[in-house]
């Protein structure tokens, strides 16, 4: 496309020169004078015969340069084609051989020698000579550029994941198995990551920071239609070009579907799964010249079911208390998702963007908690229950925007970006609660309990950017760049029971979060050798104000370094290494710092805390990379992390409140560390097999005896990914992707599985494994989630031209396996929780894709010469 450009300036520079410094004397055949050839022709599609508008004509003959002293080429004549695809040159020379050069947007250049065959001095007089000199060059077929075509062309052969050095990367098109879903249901397949029953994802055991399009988000996974996404990007260990935010678990980018091919294209889908609930969706894609415009919209609908079990034993003391609940639940909903933007081409150097993105849905879970009571003692066993029916609605809503520029340089590789990104989410909630309690006999127990609870959010999130990117050679290379984000957080929840407001759990609260950060890397690249070196600092300022008592909280960090080092060699064409290293933060969140207690279920009371400080990692991994062809691919890692002042979930009692509850918590533990292997392989067998997988075995050891005497937790683990595609005759193929989960250890940092089951154990306080900020937890250092299994597939079908259309059928958990378990103890109690959501969900997807490559799809009133504009030379 440069070289396209470029052509096509210099046609346009060459056409001005004649106009201003026009040929000599047209009448004679001598010398100089001799500029009376007339080349013409046509420039027509290779299969349609259609003519080609704006190709470029560019006439090339050798001459003798008086400063180089040697021949060189020089262009003596050059035009765009007509809009019925003619060309003309004319005062040409008509001695010499020539080279005609044509080149369109989207097509394979042509190039051909001509001359004019002037016979003199062998008869035939002057009406053969000029007949000889006004030649005709008939119709020119150009044929289709696949490459500049790649997304239609090329991207049939890329594989569901891809590997490369520095991340790796899962095509979400070329997965089956996902289509109709969300984003949950897309990282749930992709290696390294993994997904818990609550939506909470997890990379190598750790909470990664979430990126769209290469910028932070506040979408959460299930409100991004898996229909919109291109890719995920995994980057396991970012360097200090990317935020340092995330800790040790890295970066998930997802890539949105985006499209730049000349003329027109766009998808139209449509689906329901067996739950009677459709999904409806559209992209549309054109462009021609100097714009490009692109939009996108989604409706999915919603019906999720999930079941939760949970039975603790208090142990000690005078009495045996055995707690047994049950939770099935169902929620109803939908969510929208629309996205559209343009790309202003201004030259063939700089690019403006515009985008937005619109998310709205509507969530209304209902819960039917029962719990059953036995208490043992000296006078014998008396029972005890309760109902609880919670009905509750969610609505979310999100508008985010971009605004960036892009300035490429001659120099190729050397690039200035600058972009604007706003995100901002807000959302409301209602919940009503009704308990009855009942006695050993089953009868009620009093008067139904009514309590009720509301609620509303609002995030802001604006980030501020500029990369700079300096290729100094073809082996070395800078880059640099400055990044300002600014957040704002606000929170309002009220209680009341029989409609009658509750003052004391009255929760108002807001907070600023404010990152500025400048990087610089290095890279060089020394035969089989090469290294980057960079370091990243950022100033980071947070404060918080408890709004009905004005009680403010505020952390600074004025300023923090984060260096990274990657080392390479490359032992032959097939093999590889590399050493890398990085220093990350993780900053808390806003549930964690939130610090009101959550009283929607009084089994299951939590609590944020507002004095957390950030955790700090330290990371190394080590990579051997075996290429055995461009098929076949083997990545094996080592890796060690150790986190200090670990952000983890902790319970104990209040003894400042009634009945002394327990309460779910976040602090700082003293530190963690873990280390582990992961094997990473991509295997294309035959033209009818690809397999890929992935092995993750690690050590997590946690350090939390600032906290508690002798609290600890250590756990070995190991989890297996497989994804297999199998192409079939008649366009069909079929997709099986699996996972298996070894014993785990709890996940800290309250991310990771759970729900709703109770809320704390007796005495000092424990560890939490599980459960957002509302949900239960597993709350001991001695605690694991149970092994489990898990299976998908899916099958698709294409017909009409260029498999134009699809029909996908998929179901998930076909085995009926999924579900989390987890086991806990502590001196106080033993617990167990499982809980299992939407097994056995099969969907069937219609898809449908259209488009032309028509570079006139937009055409210009008026195509003479002079009204078409002359980018400036940069």
């Amino acid at each position: 496309m440069k070289n396209i450009l470029i052509g096509v300036l210099l046609v346009l520079v060459s056409v001005y020169a004649s106009a201003q410094f026009p040929g000599g004397n047209r009448g004679g055949f001598q010398g100089r004078q001799m500029n009376v050839g007339h080349f013409y022709g046509k420039v027509v599609d290779e299969k349609t015969n259609k003519p080609i508008e704006f190709a470029a004509v560019q006439l090339m003959q050798n001459k003798f340069d008086s400063l180089s002293k040697s021949m060189k080429e020089t262009m003596v004549a050059g035009e765009l084609t007509r809009p019925n695809g003619d060309f003309s040159l004319e005062n040409l020379p008509v001695m010499g051989e020539f080279k005609l050069k044509i080149s369109a947007l989207g097509y394979k250049p042509v190039e051909q020698k001509i001359v004019f065959k002037l016979k003199l001095g062998q008869g035939g007089g002057m009406q053969q000579a000029m007949n000889a000199v006004d030649k005709d060059l008939g119709n020119i077929k150009l044929s289709i550029n696949a490459v500049m075509l790649k997304e239609a062309t090329v991207e049939e052969t890329l594989p569901v994941y891809e590997m490369k050095i520095d991340k790796k990367v899962y095509n979400v098109e070329k997965s089956i198995v996902n289509t109709g879903g969300t984003a949950e249901d897309v990282l749930k397949n992709v290696p390294s990551v993994n997904v818990d029953l609550d939506g909470n994802v997890t990379l190598r055991n750790a909470a990664p920071q979430l990126f769209v399009d290469g910028r932070p988000t506040t979408l959460s996974i299930d409100q991004i239609p898996a229909d919109a996404m291109q890719s995920v990007e995994v980057i396991t260990n970012p360097s200090a070009k990317f935020d340092a935010s995330g800790g040790g678990a890295g970066i998930l980018n997802i890539v949105l579907k985006k499209n730049r091919k000349v003329g027109y294209n766009g998808n139209v889908r449509a689906g329901f799964d067996s739950r009677g609930r459709g999904n409806f969706g559209a992209d549309l894609n054109a462009r021609e010249g100097k714009i490009n415009f692109f939009i996108s919209g989604m409706i999915n609908q919603r019906k999720s079911k999930s079941t939760g079990e949970t039975e603790r034993s208090y142990i000690g003391g005078t009495q045996d208390i055995h707690l047994s609940q049950q939770n099935p639940s169902e929620t109803n909903g939908y969510f929208g998702f629309g996205r559209a933007g343009i790309d202003y081409f201004i030259d063939n150097r700089n690019t403006i963007t515009l985008a937005g993105i619109y998310n709205k849905g509507n969530f209304k879970p209902t819960d039917n908690i029962s719990t059953v009571t036995d208490t043992i003692d000296s006078t014998g066993t008396r029972s005890s229950s309760s109902v609880r029916v919670n009905e509750s609605e969610r609505n979310m809503q999100n508008i985010g925007g971009t605004f960036s520029f892009k300035h490429i340089y001659p120099r190729e590789g050397r690039e200035w970006t600058a972009d604007v990104n706003y995100n901002g989410s807000k959302s409301d909630n209602t919940g009503n609660y009704h308990t009855q309690n009942y006695d050993s006999n089953k009868n009620p127990s009093g008067a139904v309990v009514n309590q009720s609870q509301t609620g509303n959010g609002k995030v802001d999130f604006t980030t501020i950017q500029t990369d700079y990117v300096d290729p100094l050679n073809e082996k070395m290379k800078i880059e640099t760049g400055m990044r300002g984000a600014i957040r704002n957080y606000s929170s309002f929840t009220e209680n009341f029971v029989d409609n009658i407001p509750v003052i004391s759990q009255l929760n108002d609260y807001k907070f600023n979060d404010q990152v500025y950060a400048a990087y610089f890397t290095f890279t060089n690249q020394l035969e089989k050798f090469g290294y980057q070196a960079g370091l990243r600092a950022e100033s980071s300022f947070y404060t918080g104000e408890l709004t009905d008592s004005h009680q403010s909280f505020t952390h600074q960090y004025p300023v923090n370094f984060f260096p990274s080092a990657f080392l390479s060699y490359k032992l032959n064409e097939k093999n590889s290494l590399q050493l890398n290293y990085s220093r990350r933060i993780n900053r808390p969140n806003f549930f964690q710092l939130l610090p009101y207690i959550d009283y929607s279920d009084s089994l299951n009371l939590s609590r944020g805390n507002p004095d957390l400080k950030p955790e700090f990692t330290n990371s190394m991994e080590l990579s051997w990379q075996k290429t055995f062809n461009r098929k076949n691919t083997l990545i094996t890692s080592v890796y060690f992390k150790n986190t200090n002042d670990l952000i983890t979930r902790f319970q104990s009692r209040d003894y400042s409140l009634a009945n002394h509850p327990i309460i779910s918590t976040y602090e700082n533990a003293n530190s963690s560390y873990a280390y582990g292997m992961e094997i990473t392989s991509q295997n294309s067998f035959n033209k009818w097999l690809d397999v890929s997988m992935n092995i993750n075995a690690y050590n997590s050891n946690i350090n939390g005896t600032n906290l508690q005497e002798n609290l600890t937790n250590q756990q070995f683990s190991w989890i297996a990914k497989l994804n297999s595609t199998f192409r079939l005759p008649k366009n069909f193929s079929i997709q099986l992707s699996g996972d298996y989960h070894s014993k785990t250890a709890l996940q800290v940092g309250g991310g990771g599985g759970g729900g709703r089951g109770f809320g704390g154990g007796g005495g000092m306080g424990g560890f939490g494994g599980g459960g957002g900020f509302y949900g239960g937890s597993s709350s001991t250092a001695q605690g694991y989630v149970k092994p489990f299994l898990d299976v998908d597939a899916g099958m698709k079908f294409e017909f009409l031209k260029n498999r134009a259309a699809s029909i996908t059928v998929n179901v998930n958990d076909i085995f009926n396996t999924r579900k989390n378990e987890t086991y806990s103890e502590s001196p106080f109690f033993t617990q167990t929780t499982m809980r299992k959501r939407d097994s056995q969900i099969f969907r069937v997807n219609f898809s449908y894709r259209f488009g032309k490559f028509d570079v006139s799809l937009f055409k210009r009133k008026n195509t003479r010469m002079e009204n078409i504009d002359i980018p400036d030379a940069q």
